[in-house]
């Protein structure tokens, strides 16, 4: 069995944190890394103590889901709710982040996003 490289391996364990997600209408997960070493995972859910689409249902405007912040978001949130830095991080996302998170990724010092 060949070895994965750290960009497979890491594109791995969005699968899993994405598990988590609580919106089936755009459930992905990420994981910020730095150093070989994961810094923070998100994945796409309501924000913390808020319902979640599972459990009530879906908030749908415009095609989007109201109830529910992205993957990226919840991860890079994460990150600075611990006073985490993101300067010279890689971020691993299921799908390619909307214009908001990669600017909110890019102005943190996300210096590259990795994708499928």
């Amino acid at each position: 069995m060949k070895r994965p490289s750290w960009d497979e391996y890491f594109m791995t364990m969005t699968d899993c944190v994405g598990s988590r997600a609580t919106c089936d209408k755009n459930g992905s997960g990420c994981v910020i890394v730095s150093d070989n070493r994961v810094i923070a995972t998100g994945y796409t859910g309501s924000l913390s103590g808020l319902p979640h689409c599972d459990e009530v249902g879906h908030d749908i405007k415009l095609g989007q889901c109201q109830r529910t912040v992205h993957a990226e978001h919840n991860a890079i949130t994460q990150a600075l709710k611990f006073g985490i830095s993101l300067n010279g991080a890689t971020m691993y996302c299921k799908v390619k982040p909307c214009v908001a998170c990669a600017k909110m990724a890019n102005s943190l010092g996300v210096k590259r996003v990795v994708t499928e």
